[in-house]
């Protein structure tokens, strides 16, 4: 694979203008990492981000390009001199992170990389990419899809590379080369050694990989998913009752596999018709599918979004279950299992883990009120059978799963999760009662969406206030509860105006039940 005289430029002009400029303030200016690999994969289209290497001073030298050409300039990391330049007049923010070569020079600096397909460069000159240098064996490896350490101490002295290697064998769909997986084993715990910051942000890559499922299963196979997520390695082997057909790990990693289906289809990216469980949802939910992007487009964090939790959300929806399994044999000799309370331990659980893995106060927040909640969509299905889901049941699932009073975000997030939890109980597919199923996930879904819904809900036909002036009530609990009975009685559409609000305050007050 030589492509040595093949010469390469990005497809955004802004890159091109920032590579010369580079190159017009130092020399040699070399192409590394990732988008080197990708080109000679013919995957390097139109990356967002680069990575570029200069003999000395890369600090001062991109400082000086951002300034001429309006980027923003960070001093990424003083120590090792790499600087961070963010070109945000694009559709896409580009990102590109020039450092000086380690140990001052080309070859050091290429065998000190994690991996031979990371470890080539391609040197910028006259406006394109050319001049490939490939030391370690890059394209031979590349030609056997395989991932290879450069050295054995690469790996040893930055254990984030394990994690790594199984993102990049998914991303890629390449093997893990035998003697680097014996590596991983061995040395597989040293991942707790790691920066929680660098582990989650390579979690949140692979994670984010289109087959997260198997991103799992991979750390599983390389003795990394214990050392990592200790809590989800515990759900492997707890048995589960009828209608569950497999264990709690399985079932979650097929949770996770539909979850990522999910997300696909709301990005745009694939459709869910292919398949005749895919094809209700599609039916059902289309209606509101400009709503749901609009609403699951919210960050999280500065640059992960609502919707990109799907998959995470899926992955610790019943990790409570190991610690609260409890055996009843009562009924003639059956065995039965029973996880009572799963959904707040679990809650409880992953919070832990996420704050450990240092993510934000509202992502915690967020994905403990989905955990806590992911029940509430089965059992309002079960309630409510063949019937449809009333505006009461509906408004209290907001009520109770909401974080904040200003959005349906986690009501929304919760359907979705039990989209993806109920399919993901069965062997086979479309599940038992699908159909129907689906139908009461629109229903919540159309109230948390539509105008005449939630929204509607929560702008009061009566304030506490009013109710303290007219009934001539001290403030106090009394205002409060009177208030949210009057909030369920407008949800459910059993008033409509002032009137009929004030009368029913009138009628609640005089049965004198309330506190």
């Amino acid at each position: 694979m030589d492509v040595s005289t093949r010469l390469w430029t990005p497809a955004h002009p802004a890159f091109v203008s920032l590579l010369n400029a580079l190159a017009a303030e130092t020399d040699p200016v070399y192409i590394v990492g990732g988008v080197v690999r990708d080109v000679l994969l013919g995957r390097a289209l139109g990356p967002t981000d680069l990575d570029v290497i200069v003999a000395r001073n890369a600090n001062v030298i991109a400082r000086r390009v951002a300034d001429r050409l309006g980027w923003a300039y960070y001093p990424l990391d003083a120590d090792r001199d790499v600087a961070r330049l963010i070109f945000t007049a694009s559709k896409t923010p580009l990102v590109c992170d020039v450092a000086t070569m380690r140990g001052g020079d080309l070859t050091t600096d290429l065998q000190a990389r994690d991996f031979t397909v990371n470890a080539m460069a391609m040197r910028w000159q006259r406006g394109a990419a050319g001049d490939l240098v490939d030391l370690a064996g890059g394209q031979t490896d590349l030609a056997a899809r395989q991932l290879r350490r450069v050295t054995p101490w690469g790996l040893a002295e930055d254990p984030v590379r394990l994690v790594r290697a199984v993102r990049l064998a998914v991303q890629l769909g390449f093997t893990i080369e035998v003697e680097t997986q014996y590596q991983i084993l061995r040395i597989s715990d040293t991942v707790r050694l790691a920066s929680p910051e660098r582990l989650r942000d390579e979690l949140w890559k692979l994670l984010g990989a289109t087959a997260p499922d198997r991103s799992i299963e991979l750390l599983a196979a390389n003795n990394l998913l214990r050392p990592l997520l200790p809590e989800v390695a515990d759900m492997q082997d707890v048995g589960q009752s009828a209608p569950h057909d497999a264990d709690v790990y399985q079932h979650t990693l097929r949770a996770i596999r539909y979850a990522r289906r999910l997300y696909d289809w709301l990005q745009g990216d694939a459709a869910l018709e292919t398949s005749p469980a895919g094809a209700e949802i599609t039916a059902v939910l289309a209606p509101y599918l400009p709503r749901l992007r609009q609403v699951l487009a919210a960050t999280t964090s500065a640059e992960r979004r609502a919707l990109d939790w799907l998959t995470w959300l899926a992955l610790w929806h019943d990790v409570g279950k190991p610690s609260t399994r409890t055996v009843d044999d009562s009924a003639g000799g059956i065995v039965r299992y029973r996880f009572l309370g799963h959904e707040e331990v679990g809650a409880g659980m992953a919070a832990q883990r996420l704050e450990a893995l240092k993510f934000s106060r509202v992502e915690v927040a967020f994905v403990e009120a989905v955990i806590r909640s992911h029940m509430r969509p089965h059992l309002l299905h079960s309630s409510f059978g063949d019937k449809p889901i009333s505006r009461r049941a509906c408004y209290r699932f907001f009520r109770d799963s909401e974080t904040r009073q200003t959005d349906a975000l986690v009501g929304v997030a919760t359907v979705l999760l039990a989209l993806a939890d109920y399919q993901a109980i069965y062997a086979v597919s479309p599940p038992p009662a699908w159909e129907d199923y689906v139908q009461h996930m629109g229903q919540l879904l159309a109230y948390g969406l539509a105008p005449d819904g939630l929204a509607e809900a929560r702008a009061p036909l009566v304030d506490g206030h009013t109710l303290m002036a007219y009934f001539d009530l001290p403030p106090g609990r009394q205002v409060g509860v009177l208030l949210e009975q009057l909030r369920e009685a407008q949800a459910a559409g059993e008033i409509a105006t002032p009137a009929e609000g004030l009368a029913l305050a009138a009628q609640l007050l005089a049965q004198d039940v309330l506190p």
